[in-house]
């Protein structure tokens, strides 16, 4: 068999390097997903026109990222003035946001403090603007029966949609004018009514985390000069079986997985499978040895959060946050050696101004 042209080579690792990629090509040059299989396959060549094109595309330099809402704290408007909206015009940038920050930043519209209200509504539209990716669905806590979270549907192992783990663009597109529309009639935000009962639940999972990891301070299993990989290893079998089995007590209350003994075993065999999932084992156990290392430094109760988050660095490149306490100590014990990266708003800035 003769060897790929360079160009089909190029093609072929990007379009392995992640979902939806391939209709990321096949939208910039017009033509079918299909046909980009087609080239893939050497079933067919493409003109010489659509070469060019190809090649065009291949040479952009991109960056995906997800944001943390406290990037925009204090540099919303560092941010506002910067080249990012530029950068994403020119596809040099493709933002995507997480449910988590999506949750926080509707928290706002529905705060009862002085000032968070109007502040939603001044940074509403720019996080509208600059979403050029999509929404990422929820990692662990999905909506059922209508949307199920992306850990499930990977241990599911199902076929999945080519813009997977996103959630559909006309849904998004809804609920992006619905929440637009509240904003310019000064409605109350009655399409996310139920986000109290979600934030009750959100709170007591907290109380939960604390407990075990203080329970673990207390209890000093972690053995002298333990690396975090040693630790990792000794119990990750365990905390999969626990997250995937889901008994009564388990400190995060989701919904029950059928056939939960294949899955298991499924993930047990292969674990690189099933990224997402295996990257939050990996951080919940993160958050176990940092309490039980750090004896003495606060239990960040927002742990959980920032963990789902740092999972879908599985889809981007990096994630711009101003938190450099615990997800940027979690990211540089998950995440490094690799080439993601973490931006505090500063960095991001500046790496913008060299673009």
């Amino acid at each position: 068999m003769p060897a790929k042209s360079n160009y089909l080579a190029q093609l072929q690792r990007y379009c392995s390097g992640g979902r939806g990629r391939q209709a990321q090509v096949a939208e910039a040059i017009g033509v079918s997903r299909q046909r980009i299989n087609d080239w893939i396959a050497g079933r067919v060549q493409p003109t010489a026109d659509q070469i060019l094109s190809l090649l065009a595309f291949l040479a952009r330099p991109e960056m995906k990222i997800v944001f943390d809402l406290s990037a925009f704290h204090e540099y919303f408007d560092l941010l506002e003035n910067s080249r990012l909206r530029q950068l994403i015009n020119t596809a040099k940038v493709t933002v995507y946001h997480t449910s988590v920050f999506l949750d926080e930043t509707l928290r706002m519209a529905d705060s009862d403090k002085p000032g968070v209200k109007a502040e939603f509504r001044r940074l509403w539209p720019f996080i509208r603007s600059i979403c050029n990716g999509g929404w990422f669905k929820p990692l662990l806590f999905g909506q059922l029966p209508q949307l199920k979270s992306v850990c499930d549907e990977e241990l599911e192992a199902s076929e999945k949609h080519s813009n997977w783990p996103c959630i559909p663009e006309w849904q998004r597109k809804k609920v992006e004018a619905k929440i637009t529309k509240m904003i310019e009639t000064s409605d109350s935000l009655q399409e996310f009514i139920y986000a109290r009962k979600v934030y009750e639940q959100n709170a007591e999972l907290k109380q939960n985390n604390r407990k075990l990891r203080s329970g673990l301070r207390r209890k000093r299993t972690l053995l002298k000069g333990e690396t975090f990989s040693e630790y990792y290893d000794s119990i990750a079998e365990d905390a999969g079986e626990l997250l995937i089995h889901r008994p009564p007590g388990l400190p995060m209350p989701l919904p029950p997985l059928d056939k939960p003994e294949i899955k298991f075993a499924a993930w047990r065999r292969a674990p690189a499978n099933f990224p997402h999932f295996t990257t939050f084992v990996r951080l919940w156990i993160y958050s176990l040895y940092d309490a039980e290392k750090n004896q003495n430094s606060r239990l960040d109760t927002n742990w959980q959060a920032d963990a789902e988050q740092l999972c879908f660095l599985v889809d981007v490149d990096a994630m711009v946050s101003a938190d450099l306490s615990f997800m940027k100590q979690a990211f540089e014990a998950v995440w490094q050696p690799s080439q993601k990266s973490f931006f505090t708003p500063e960095d991001f800035i500046a790496y913008l101004s060299q673009c």
